[in-house]
């Protein structure tokens, strides 16, 4: 009774500190309304002052200048293969830790392949590898993967990630961006050509300035554009989409490049981070000048070609169209008798007046009685549904014409990008509350304060330079301070994106948040040897990926608990063991369709749309007189091409990467989540796409001299190893003398449910 009188009296109080904390509020408006009040005018403010920051917080480790440590020594140096194990070691030495034991062959094999490739090795490369007892085979197997063009599809799928890559803009109307692929292709030719990082960074940043005679300049900046994008929203004003806009390049920018969550200084200081709301605007500031556009980007001769290929399909379908019109002449005639035959006197006599002697009530009825007279093409098709061979040869032209309109070619190439052509941009001021109507202080385009603080302004003095011929070289400017060498974060965030990604955790396990209520380095100063490292190597991508799975770090076992130190380091943040992750849905994807032999290796180009779900279409898309509104690609072979190269429309979602947690594309993922839950299993058991997968490896394995040669290719397919002599008696019980197909489908679909599959050992 206590208790419950003790909570009754603690509401109460609750109620009567929120009514009194009301009433204080209404006071307040009333005093001093404002100070509240949005005007319907901007009020321009005064120009910020730079801000101070405090010892602390210049202090934090993140904004501390990046300085090169001295390599440790440590006692077990027969372990030792690269700096990095000197680290890694020195830190479990110092913890009385013991590392785990080497990875075998064939388990090394399929982690760093899918590592550096997101495909699992092919029979050819697993005996290719297990073969070569040579003391550098794996250095050479490493290399042969970093030149592999898959080595730019499996690193580009990361960075879209971050961008948040789609090909529609998201929202109710989620049209289709038909250009936005040219990014994903740029991004790829990028990494698969070791573009330097500060590069290919400023490229996407402010190609269009950097280039402005280069079509892949203006293609690269669709880096801040590949968001979700609202541009149908009713009355909403042009100011405010506008600022959506720069809100959504500004949070992307900070976040994937700097590591700093900016976006949360939108409408008010930082709440933990020394990054005020005058900082957030001048990093937006950046971008006052530039207008997102999709510029054409096609030669002449381009065009012509689109052009005679459309008037071809146009003249091929110009008869189909006249007899399908001809055919509904009598049925459109009858139905507009109906609805004339239902017309009052008074409504007659108005249509039957000359328009110019109508008065304007009159008019106003007359549009909606002829607007009520017109036809619509479903009343047409339901009355010529009542006659079967008129509707038989009606739904056959209109199949001919669709398959006709199936074969256009693609519009001529635009970019969906970013230019800047302004050489005086718009003024910009401090949102207050992130509302565009309540100005505050003018601010000038100027890095985050707290970094300038704690490493000096001279990089930033440095940055600035005269502005290209027509724009203002804004965007040049930071990306300018962006690389310079004494930028304490971008070569920072980078080199533990790529730790993050090779070894399943980043020594900063907030990728995409270096500040202070962000993870700290659990190795800082292997952080700093690796981002130096990069500088230091021109910037290249490649021999930072060679280092980090080369070194005797990456090739240790994942599978092993060795003495206490799961209990003392349960999130493995010595990294005394390498971890055990799950493929990404795309990955998953990809290694089934690579071990059926299915895989088409086709680059770039157009998303591919692949059969979907009907219970999917069913729920995104409405009814209408169209053959179908998700029109699959004309070639089938296209639907084995890698994921990255699949359609991405923000509101369909495919049920395998739903069901392994690929991103939704609304936001930047700097890592992904990893579930445990039925439908996962539902989808690898049940679905068409792994059932097809199943026979067509079934038939692969079927195919070999022998029984036991059959199961052994399975699992080298799958598994890239032999069966253990326990599997292949169980296997070969199950199996028979003279399996089925079903029975071979059987065991093909229950290797691809393995978590040995489906996990990196």
């Amino acid at each position: 009774m206590f208790q419950l009188d003790n909570a009754l009296s603690s509401s109460v109080l609750r109620r009567f500190h929120r009514q009194c904390a009301r009433l204080l509020a209404i006071a307040i408006l009333i005093l001093f309304p404002a100070h509240f009040i949005h005007s319907a005018e901007p009020v321009k403010s005064s120009v910020a002052q730079p801000e101070q920051f405090r010892a602390d917080q210049k202090d934090h480790w993140s904004f501390k200048p990046v300085v090169r440590p001295e390599v440790p020594q440590v006692k077990e140096a027969g372990f030792v293969r690269n700096p990095i194990d000197r680290f890694i070691l020195k830190g479990l030495e110092d913890l009385n830790f013991k590392h785990a034991p080497d990875a075998d062959k064939s388990a090394l094999l399929r982690r760093v392949t899918y590592d550096l490739t997101g495909l699992p090795p092919t029979p050819e490369q697993i005996r290719l590898f297990l073969n070569d007892s040579s003391p550098n085979a794996y250095e050479r197997l490493v290399d042969r993967l970093l030149a592999s063009p898959a080595y730019g599809i499996r690193w580009a799928q990361h960075w879209l990630d971050l961008a948040h890559y789609a090909d529609s803009n998201g929202f109710e109307l989620d049209a289709d961006r038909p250009d936005a692929w040219r990014y994903r292709d740029w991004v790829i030719d990028a990494l698969n050509s070791d573009m330097p990082y500060d590069k290919f960074l400023a490229t996407q940043l402010a190609g269009d300035e950097l280039y402005p005679n280069d079509p892949k300049g203006l293609i690269a900046t669709g880096f801040v554009r590949s968001g979700p994008r609202e541009v149908v929203s009713g009355n909403i004003p042009e100011e405010v989409k506008r600022q959506n806009d720069m809100t959504e390049i500004t949070g992307t920018v900070g976040s994937v490049v700097l590591g700093m969550t900016v976006a949360c200084a939108r409408c008010h200081d930082h709440k933990f981070d020394p990054i005020p709301t005058t900082d957030y605007y001048r990093l937006q500031s950046f971008w006052a000048g530039s207008e997102l556009v999709e510029a054409e980007i096609a030669t002449k001769s381009e065009k012509d070609k689109i052009a005679a290929e459309n008037k071809r399909i146009d003249d091929l379908a110009a008869p189909l169209k006249k007899r399908q019109a001809e055919l509904e002449v009598p049925y459109r005639t009858k139905l507009k008798k109906e609805k004339e035959d239902g017309l009052t006197v008074n409504e007659r006599t108005i249509l039957a007046k000359p328009k110019d002697k109508r008065t304007p009530e009159e008019q106003r009825l007359a549009d909606g009685i002829n607007t009520a007279l017109t036809v619509h093409w479903e009343e047409v098709a339901e009355l010529v549904a009542k006659n079967p061979k008129d509707f038989a040869e009606r739904e056959k032209l209109k199949k001919a014409v669709y398959e006709l309109d199936r074969t256009r070619p693609q519009p001529p190439a635009h970019a969906f990008a970013v230019k800047d052509d302004k050489k005086k941009p718009p003024e910009t001021y401090v949102y207050r509350r992130g509302d565009y109507r309540n100005h505050g202080p003018l601010v000038e385009p100027r890095p985050p304060g707290i970094v300038m603080a704690s490493v000096g302004e001279k990089a930033w003095t440095d940055a600035k330079t005269a502005a290209p011929e027509k724009s203002s070289g804004r965007r040049i400017e930071l990306t300018k301070w962006l690389t310079n060498p004494t930028n304490p974060l971008v070569s920072r965030v980078i080199a533990n994106r790529l730790w993050h990604h090779h070894f399943g955790r980043g020594i900063v396990a907030t990728p995409s948040d270096f500040g202070t209520r962000g993870e700290r380095p659990s190795h800082p100063e292997l952080l700093d040897w690796l981002a130096s490292e990069l500088v230091q190597g021109g910037w290249k991508l490649k021999p930072l990926h060679r280092l980090m799975v080369t070194s005797h770090v990456y090739q240790m076992r994942s599978d092993v608990t060795v003495g206490d130190q799961e209990r003392d380091d349960p999130d493995n943040e010595s990294f005394y063991r390498i971890n055990r992750r799950r493929m990404e849905a795309e990955g998953l994807r990809d290694s089934i369709i690579t071990v059926t032999g299915q895989l088409n290796v086709k680059m770039g180009g157009p998303g591919v749309k692949v059969p979907i779900e009907n219970e999917i279409k069913e729920l995104i898309f409405t009814e209408a007189e169209v053959v179908d509104l998700w029109p699959v690609d004309l070639n089938p072979e296209e639907f084995n091409r890698r994921s990255i190269f699949v359609y991405r429309k923000r509101n369909v979602h495919y049920a395998m990467y739903d069901a392994f947690d690929a991103p939704d594309t609304q936001s930047p993922c700097p890592v992904r989540s990893v579930s445990t839950h039925a439908p996962q299993a539902l989808v690898l058991l049940n679905s068409q796409f792994t059932q097809t997968a199943a026979r067509k490896l079934a038939v692969l394995a079927s195919l070999d001299t022998t029984l036991n040669h059959g199961i052994d290719d399975l699992y080298e397919r799958v598994l890239a190893r032999k069966p253990t002599d326990i599997e292949r008696s169980k296997i070969t019980k199950f199996l028979g003398q003279n399996p089925s197909d079903k029975a071979w489908t059987d065991l093909s679909l229950t290797l691809l449910n393995l978590n040995e599959f489906l996990y990196i050992p």
